[in-house]
């Protein structure tokens, strides 16, 4: 099944390195025979286009089109024989734009050249598109189709020559689910159902294989039936089919569901056939039940496709000419119109003289943004040639620093990334995917918004693992919702007496504001004073009547064994601030309210780009949580909370008087977190895969490396920082320093849900 999408994406991205490659090889266009020059409107040029060996063209370079300062004398128009036996369609051509300036594909065609020889000759010509028919096919013209062995569908551009067979897998893989749904049902367990799947495999991609060759008018039909055996059954489903597949090839369709409208047209064909109706009903069965993972699986796909071609187009790479999926339009940012009503904008400008609106959604913070302040963009990047990661290099610009740190960001990324065992890896990835699975489950036993459950999460993260942030999440839900009525009890006051942090004058009034109520009749007008009240009957019922130990999470956001500390005993869930309490029990009482949960989340880009993550994996704007593990894998040194370094990415100042980086409330953007985020977007080009699950992937990596334990020697912090400094006075270079790091360090333990 992979193969329909997986194929299609690696082919599409190799696009775009080809085009990469051939704009750096300085190709010189004017020695190029089989360029193309093409006038573009917008600016008044041509495009000079070089056809790439995957298909489709790159362009070049520009140039000036030639304009003729009187029209040409018109001679008779020549004929194919006047150019004798060795004429050919190139010479024809050349021949006509002598005569008259310029020709058209009609002007081929009409003096008998074909459709190939045109198309082989690389001419500045256009074929005209028929006309899309719009109605459905008849009855008897799906049997005329089927019957004949013509397509019924025009060959995807974007499944190439292969189409046929890729599409054969993906049909059978859709057979055995559905047969492995209907044997379950029959009752059959599951030794017997592989046994029988592994009797029939032949007979499905057999199956398979036809009527992939009915879609697309390949090899025999083998339906070894007249066309009077055709029965009705099935047309209705080639239609939906068919329909489904050409809207879903549209300017906002989906790799997803094209592959389901394939999959319902091709069991429309099998039914038709009648000797197929058996085989039809299998590939509904298993479509429907694969239904989720398709869509998933061409989500995926399409980010790849899209997150390589941002990374591409920012540098200097002219767009790449009729390259299927990957359009021109991809490289666009998407607008929240698109399908992501309940993402948050990653930088909040609050300025009066902000010029952007963070409640659109779509404002992201990376390296341009950046750059937009010339002065913070100084002051932060300067900051960073301090660090023993970074080797001096007089006279060098703003910008290349810039690009020095970032590139050295995203090779020790790489470096990590590439040391974790592939079957890790695999898993790992998928800890936003996870994170998604619990909102999901918790959206629907506490009756609580998707977009709620992931502002309470994210609100909950400051200094947190995620094991403990779900289980904190968990119990706030538990109290608001399921807690709701249960009215402050003396258990939880003598709670409060007992815990030395909240034991203090200041919480008295609010201890008294809260006594004798239920955490639904606590109301005060001020929103913000209701939810820190609300936050601390939260945390004092937790306190009282619930136990402080949590469970593992795995990626996938199953719940696994205990947690331990390294003695073996159970970990303790430790809450945070009364404020991060209340700004996830506002997210949980604001049910879903986008603009009041963006608000809540804050300033800083590393929450916002939590939620984001959490909400929706699989965004095309390139989020990314860059906390502290995430720029410890960055610079690859044992980095806690209080280190400058994680200073410098959040604009903090955990030791008083040393210092930090720069902020703008115009702009929103603050500290160094756009130079991480451009580092890991970066990577995950390189891979492949998104900058959340580079993040995921690294961030994983990094706490086998540098263990809590670890970390807590001073000494070995200040050793792994000083083979750094040893590589910063040049006296190692990076591989070797990256070599002693990773065995001073140990090397990376595996993960606890291993």
């Amino acid at each position: 099944m992979t193969d329909l999408l997986s194929d299609d994406t690696d082919f599409e991205i190799s696009k775009y390195y080809e085009a990469s490659d051939m704009i750096d090889a300085g190709i010189n266009p004017a020695i190029e025979k089989n360029k193309k020059s093409v006038f573009n409107p917008e600016t008044g040029m041509n495009d000079v286009l070089l056809p790439m060996s995957s298909g489709g063209y790159v362009k070049v370079s520009e140039e000036s089109p030639q304009v003729m300062s009187e029209a040409p004398m018109q001679p008779a128009m020549p004929s194919v024989a006047d150019l004798g036996p060795t004429g050919g369609v190139t010479d024809y051509a050349e021949r006509l734009k002598r005569i008259q300036g310029s020709y058209t594909y009609e002007d081929l065609r009409g003096a008998g050249y074909t459709d190939e020889q045109i198309s082989m000759a690389g001419l500045d010509v256009q074929q005209p598109v028929p006309e899309r028919r719009t109605e459905e096919l008849s009855e008897q013209e799906v049997r005329d189709i089927i019957a004949s062995g013509q397509q019924l569908i025009t060959v995807d551009p974007t499944l190439r020559q292969e189409g046929s067979r890729v599409v054969s897998t993906y049909f059978f893989d859709l057979a055995v689910a559905g047969l492995r749904e209907d044997l379950a049902a029959q009752g059959m367990g599951p030794d017997e159902i592989e046994r029988t799947v592994k009797a029939r495999e032949n007979e499905l991609l057999r199956n398979a294989e036809v009527y992939s060759n009915a879609l697309f008018g390949t090899g025999a039909t083998g339906f070894e039936v007249g066309v009077g055996d055709f029965v009705t059954a099935g047309v209705m489903d080639i239609q939906e089919g068919l329909r489904m597949y050409r809207q879903q090839s549209g300017e906002y369709g989906s790799l997803g569901g094209r592959a389901i409208g394939l999959a319902i047209m091709a069991a429309g064909v099998a039914e038709a056939t009648g000797v197929g109706y058996g085989f039809g009903k299998l590939l509904k069965a298993g479509a429907k039940k694969l239904q989720p993972t398709l869509v998933q699986m061409g989500a995926d796909a399409e980010q790849r496709i899209a997150q390589e071609g941002m990374r591409l187009y920012s540098n200097p790479l002219e767009p790449i000419v009729d390259r299927g999926l990957a359009a021109a339009g991809r490289l666009v940012a998407p607008k929240l119109e698109d399908g992501l009503p309940g993402r948050i904008s990653t930088r909040l400008p609050t300025a009066k003289a902000a010029t952007e609106d963070p409640m659109t959604g779509e404002l992201i913070v990376g390296l341009e943004e950046m750059k937009a302040d010339p002065a913070l963009y100084q002051f932060n990047v300067d900051i960073t040639k301090d660090y023993p990661n970074m080797q001096t290099v007089e006279g060098e610009s703003v910008d290349d620093t810039a690009e020095r740190f970032i590139e050295h960001v995203k090779d020790n990324l790489l470096y990590l990334h590439d040391k974790v065992p592939a079957d890790t890896r695999v898993r790992s990835q998928k800890w936003y995917d996870g994170a998604r699975a619990i909102t999901d489950r918790w959206s629907e036993e506490y009756g609580v918004p998707d977009t709620s459950i992931a502002g309470a999460l994210a609100a909950l993260s400051p200094q947190k693992d995620w094991y403990q942030n779900v289980s904190l999440g968990q119990r706030v839900l538990d109290v608001a919702i399921k807690q709701k009525d249960f009215v402050f009890a003396n258990e939880m006051e003598q709670t409060f007496r007992a815990l030395p942090s909240l034991n203090k004058p200041k919480y008295e009034p609010m201890l008294e504001a809260i006594k004798g109520k239920s955490y639904t009749e606590i109301v005060d007008e001020d929103p913000a004073v209701q939810a820190t009240l609300r936050a601390l009957f939260v945390r004092l019922y937790d306190q009282t009547y619930n136990k402080p130990d949590y469970r593992i999470v795995g990626p996938e956001g199953d719940f696994l064994d205990i947690a331990t500390n390294a003695d073996g005993s159970p970990s303790k869930a430790a809450w945070g601030s009364l404020n991060e309490i209340g700004k996830a029990v506002a997210s949980i009482d604001a049910m879903g309210d986008v603009n009041t949960i963006s608000l809540l989340m804050g300033e800083r880009h590393k929450v916002r780009n939590f939620y984001n993550n959490i909400y929706d994996p699989n965004s095309p704007f390139g989020d990314v949580t860059i906390d502290t593990h995430a720029v410890a894998a960055g610079l690859l040194r044992p980095l806690s909370g209080n280190s400058l370094e994680v200073d410098h990415n959040f604009k903090n100042m955990s030791v008083k008087g040393r210092g930090t980086t720069k902020g703008s409330t115009k702009s929103g953007v603050s500290g160094n977190y756009a130079l991480y985020a451009e580092a890991y977007r970066r990577a995950a080009a390189e891979r492949g895969i998104l900058p959340r699950q580079m993040q995921s992937i690294t961030w994983e990596a990094v706490r086998g490396l540098f263990t809590d334990k670890f970390k807590q020697s001073a000494k070995n912090v200040a050793d792994v920082d000083a083979i750094w400094q040893r590589y910063k006075n040049g006296e190692i270079d990076l591989d070797e320093t990256r070599r002693l790091v990773d065995e001073r360090a140990g090397g990376i333990n595996p993960p606890s849900w291993e």
